[in-house]
Order: structure tokens, then C-alpha cells, then sequence
């Protein structure tokens, strides 16, 4: 019983480890990605020109 706890508890170890990267990894997809443009619609730049 003590090794399939100790398989357990390594098992969500692993998993966290694994949701904390995909967490960061969607953060950061987040923060690079350009911003939808409240004037036209588009994804562009913050202070990008509007002819």
C-alpha cells in the first residue's frame, strides 16, 4: 500500500508541475499577442496609426 501511495502522490506532483507550465505558457501566449483594435476591430499594435 505504501509504494501505490508513494505512486499517488508522485502522479500529482507530476501533474501540477504540468498545469503550472501550461498556466505560464497561456500567460505568456496572452501577453504577446497584439490587442484588438477598439476603433477598427483588428489585432494591431496599441498606438498604431488610423488613417
Amino acid at each position: 500500500m505504501t509504494g501505490l501511495a508513494w505512486l499517488l502522490a508522485f502522479a500529482c506532483g507530476i501533474a501540477a508541475g504540468l498545469a503550472v507550465l501550461v498556466a505560464q505558457e497561456l500567460r505568456y501566449e496572452a501577453r504577446m499577442r497584439a490587442p484588438r483594435c477598439m476603433t477598427c476591430g483588428g489585432q494591431h499594435h496599441m498606438h498604431a496609426a488610423h488613417k
